[in-house]
C-alpha cells in the first residue's frame, strides 16, 4: 500500500472522511496535506497516532536519538513515556525555535535549567544544540551526527521536527501546520548521505488546544521574534490573557512580569478581570470555565508554564500569585529559565 510522503499514513480512496483519504491512489499526498500544502487549510489535518507504537520504535531504534523540543515549551516537552524509551540510548536533545526567543537570552542559563528539569532521570545526552528551522544556518550542528549514523526525530507535536527536516533537506515535503499530529506513520527519509527517521509526535497537548480556532492555532505558532512584554508590577493587579485567563499578582515592593506568549497581556484591576475576560480578543476560545489556582511565592525568579502557548516569568518578592484560568489549561511552575 501506497503511503502519504507528508503525513506518512496509509493512502485511502473509500472513506473522504477518514485519514489518508485521496481520491486518486497514484498521489503523493493525502487530502490533508495536498489542501496543507497548496492552500494552508488546516481543517482536516488531525490524525489518530498511536504513542505505543512510537515508543516501540524508539526503543527499539539502534542510531542516534535527535530530541526535538521546543524552547518556549520546555516542560511539556519532558514527555514521561519519551524519558523511559530513550534511557541508554545516544540522544542529542535539539532545542527547536531558537529564533522565537530575543538573541540576547543566555543558552547557558537554559541549559542549565534543563539539566535541573532531567535531574534524577538516568537520561545521558550526547549535548544540547539550540536550533531554528527558519534560519538555515543554524543547523550546520546537527550535519555531524546525520552524516555519523542513522538518526530518528522524536518528541511531541508540534516541536517543529517536520519543520527541521524540511529545513535540512532544503525541501518541502513534510506536512508542517500549527495543528497537533501532522505525521501520522514513521517515515524513512531516503537521501544519497543521511539515513533519517521521522516520528510521529508524541501527545502531550492540553485540552485546551480543543477550544482554539484555526486561526488562534496559527497565532499561537509565531514565525518572528516574540517581543516580550514588561509590565512593572507596585501593587495588586491583573494581567489578561485574551478570554483565556489572568494572572493576578500581589508584589511585596515590586515585581516585573515578563511575557513570553504570542499575544500581549492586557493590565487590568483586578475587579475588572470578569468584565475583561467577556470582551472580545485578539486570541479566544469556546466556552471558558475559569477556576482559580494559588502558586508558591518563596523564589524571587520563576516562570509560569501554559502548555501548547508559552510562558510568563516573575522577578520580584511576591506576597502571592494565583492564576484564574481556563479549567482546561495546564501550567507549571518553575525556577526562571533565565
Amino acid at each position: 500500500m501506497s503511503k502519504c510522503k507528508g503525513c506518512g499514513i496509509t493512502l485511502q480512496n473509500t472513506h473522504d472522511n477518514e485519514p489518508g483519504y485521496t481520491k486518486n491512489l497514484d498521489n503523493e499526498y493525502c487530502q490533508s496535506c495536498f489542501r496543507l500544502r497548496h492552500y494552508r487549510d488546516f481543517r482536516r489535518v488531525k490524525q489518530a497516532v498511536n504513542d505505543g507504537e512510537t515508543l516501540s520504535f524508539i526503543e527499539s531504534f539502534d542510531g542516534t536519538i535527535l530530541w526535538i523540543v521546543d524552547v518556549t515549551k520546555l516542560n511539556q516537552s519532558m514527555h514521561s513515556g519519551l524519558l523511559r524509551a530513550m534511557i541508554g540510548k545516544r540522544v542529542l536533545m535539539v532545542v527547536n525555535k531558537r529564533d522565537v526567543l530575543p538573541r540576547s537570552i543566555n543558552e547557558h542559563s537554559i541549559k542549565r535549567s534543563i539539566m535541573s528539569m532531567l535531574k534524577g532521570i538516568p537520561l545521558s545526552l550526547m549535548d544540547i544544540v539550540f536550533v531554528s528551522a527558519m534560519q538555515r544556518r543554524t543547523l550546520d550542528t546537527l550535519l555531524p551526527y546525520l552524516e555519523d549514523d542513522r538518526c530518528a526525530f522524536v518528541g511531541n507535536v508540534n516541536a517543529g521536527k517536520s519543520s527541521l527536516l524540511n529545513a535540512l533537506m532544503k525541501r518541502d515535503q513534510l506536512s508542517v501546520s500549527p495543528v497537533a499530529s501532522t505525521t501520522a506513520d514513521v517515515i524513512h527519509i531516503e537521501h544519497e548521505v543521511y539515513d533519517i527517521y521521522d516520528t510521529p509526535g508524541l501527545n502531550a497537548e492540553s485540552n485546551l488546544l480543543s477550544k482554539f480556532s484555526d486561526e488562534g492555532l496559527v497565532l499561537l505558532s509565531p514565525k518572528k521574534t516574540i517581543k516580550p512584554h514588561v509590565f512593572q508590577i507596585y501593587e495588586k493587579q491583573a494581567l489578561v490573557f485574551g478570554n483565556l485567563g489572568a494572572f493576578i499578582i500581589e508584589p511585596k515592593t515590586s515585581v516585573s512580569v515578563i511575557s513570553y506568549l504570542p499575544i500581549k497581556l492586557k493590565r487590568v484591576k483586578q475587579e475588572r478581570i470578569d468584565v475583561n475576560l467577556g470582551l472580545e480578543h485578539e486570541l479566544m476560545i469556546e466556552n471558558p470555565k475559569y477556576r482559580k489556582h494559588n502558586w508558591p511565592v518563596k523564589d524571587k525568579q520563576i516562570d509560569l508554564e501554559i502548555f501548547d502557548i508559552g510562558f510568563v516569568s516573575f522577578h520580584g518578592e511576591l506576597k502571592s500569585l494565583e492564576t484564574y484560568f481556563d479549567e482546561d489549561a495546564e501550567i507549571v511552575y518553575r525556577k526562571a529559565l533565565f
